[in-house]
């Protein structure tokens, strides 16, 4: 039976690697595509793209739920950070009242997840390895994390992503200046990067981590460019997994981290797909087909059988007819788009 599967954020690349896996995902599928500008490149990675309200638009809900309704929708792969928070709250809804099932966490993961400062105290809470942190609108707090800790230390948007808005505290005097009673950053202890630094997906499904993928990689603007699997990498698994099932997301989630005292010290959650879900694939697991699978099909998501290997990121390019270009600008909606891409294919071998 066919199933029609909604990827919001087509103009992330979030969304956009959702996308490619969801192409070559092995089951008979439409492919819709949402996203606020018509103009955004995954519109031509699916089969019908709908362009939608900006999630801070009061009637956002409403459309996602007239596509639901009109389209059959199965599935709802969120392809942005800023969904995660609404489509968590309406997700029992959408299944209760349409059958939709909407692939993203309960809002109590989601709202972890979304803030690094109560990542850390998760972290703590659970007795896991921790960065040490505080905010800085605390100064009696700024004061005594550089008397325990000294620098450097580390300053960052405690909703921020990516390397957005990170800096490096290398005296007292550089701290004293980011103190404010309305500041927004978190401040924590300098992790080394000696080792590295990895990244880890794990899928989880009835509290249970039934799939883990962990990868090195290199960084450029915030970004993985370079990803790495080997045996050593893999070691690190049994330390990740005990906290993906005391977390306990329903589906997809990401782990950063880098390795202080031989384990890995967690900096940053991400509740969702990552934007190294696509580089995963390379290396022997589909994540989206298998929760796709699962949730859709009730296949049982199998333990995957893992490349070792580099993976080396690169730009692709998808050429757009005029016309199709045009309708999509003037009507708000296109079935069938039609794009030239000629990188991820690769996957197939």
């Amino acid at each position: 039976m066919k199933k029609n599967i909604l990827v919001t954020g087509a103009g992330a690349l979030l969304g956009q690697g959702i996308l490619r896996l969801l192409q070559v995902s092995d089951f008979d599928k439409k492919i819709f595509t949402a996203d606020p500008d018509p103009r955004s490149t995954g519109h031509w990675l699916g089969d019908f793209a709908i362009t939608i309200p900006k999630v801070s638009d009061a009637n956002y809900i409403d459309a996602i739920i007239k596509i639901i309704e009109d389209h059959k929708i199965d599935a709802v792969l969120v392809g942005t950070d800023v969904e995660l928070p609404i489509l968590a709250k309406y997700k029992k809804e959408f299944l209760e009242n349409y059958n939709c099932k909407i692939i993203v966490s309960d809002e109590e993961v989601i709202n972890i997840a979304n803030d690094k400062f109560l990542t850390a105290e998760f972290l703590q809470k659970n007795e896991f390895p921790f960065p040490l942190s505080v905010m800085a609108n605390d100064k009696n707090k700024l004061e005594g994390i550089a008397e325990k800790l000294g620098f450097p230390l580390f300053a960052k948007p405690f909703d921020g992503a990516r390397s957005l808005g990170i800096k490096k505290i290398e005296n007292h005097d550089e701290l004293m200046e980011i103190y404010d009673p309305n500041s927004n950053l978190v401040v924590q202890q300098f992790l080394p990067e000696n080792e590295g630094e990895f990244t880890c997906g794990c899928v989880v499904v009835d509290g249970k981590c039934v799939a883990i993928v962990t990868l090195k990689r290199d960084l450029r603007d915030g970004n993985t460019y370079r990803a790495y699997r080997d045996d050593k990498t893999s070691e690190y698994d049994q330390f990740i997994i005990p906290i993906a099932e005391k977390l306990n997301p329903d589906g997809p989630v990401n782990f950063q981290f880098r390795i202080s005292d031989g384990k890995p010290v967690i900096f940053e959650i991400n509740g969702r797909f990552s934007g190294t879900t696509p580089l995963r694939h390379f290396f022997g697991f589909n994540e989206v087909e298998a929760l796709l699978k699962y949730y859709l099909f009730n296949e049982k998501i199998q333990t995957p059988k893992l490349k070792n290997g580099v993976v080396l990121r690169a730009w692709s390019d998808l050429f757009i007819n005029e016309q199709e270009f045009i309708q999509l600008s003037e009507k708000n909606y296109l079935d069938h788009p039609t794009a030239v891409f000629h990188n991820f294919t690769l996957l197939n071998d």
